[in-house]
């Protein structure tokens, strides 16, 4: 699994990125907001995303909605101190999928990545199970070609001169 995970305080960086290494994760780290940014829009094969809020050059919330604005569609879980529930509303309605309170246990945030990866990639399979080239609610003009009348001799709504 590859993860990117963008945080300023060197301690931290340096435990998340070796609990992460240790369970056989693909780490690639930012220390600013701007830095993961690019990391995030260039190399859009990440699995996850792990977004402190609290960054030197631009607040998480920043980070996160440009990337949104910029179709990344990778998931987003926030890292942060700020515990308050209007923080982790806020960061859920600009586009995290999930949130995390500091200090966390290891465990938890291994358990919140899987969790994450695995919701977003059935999401992605769920969409490629739709039919292509129909649209999912039958109408009356999917089942009659144009000019055509039903059993009943009444022509259909598209014919021509109809």
């Amino acid at each position: 699994m590859r993860v990117l995970l963008i945080e300023d305080d060197l301690n931290t960086l340096k435990s998340i990125e070796l609990t992460l290494r240790a369970e056989g994760f693909a780490v690639d780290v930012a220390n600013l907001g701007e830095e993961g940014l690019k990391m995030g829009r260039l190399y859009g094969d990440y699995d996850i995303v792990l977004l402190d809020l609290l960054l030197p050059d631009m607040d998480g919330y920043e980070v996160l909605a440009r990337l949104r604005t910029a179709g990344v569609k990778t998931p987003v879980l926030i890292l942060s101190a700020l515990a308050d529930a209007e923080e982790k509303i806020k960061g859920l309605g600009i586009g995290a999928d999930d949130y995390l309170t500091k200090p966390f246990d290891k465990g938890e945030l291994i358990a919140r990545i899987h969790a994450v990866v695995r919701r977003s990639q059935d999401r992605a399979r769920s969409f490629d199970r739709r039919p292509r080239g129909r649209s999912r609610f039958p109408h009356h003009r999917d089942r009659w070609p144009a000019g055509a009348h039903d059993d009943q001799g009444i022509r259909h709504p598209r014919a021509p001169g109809a």
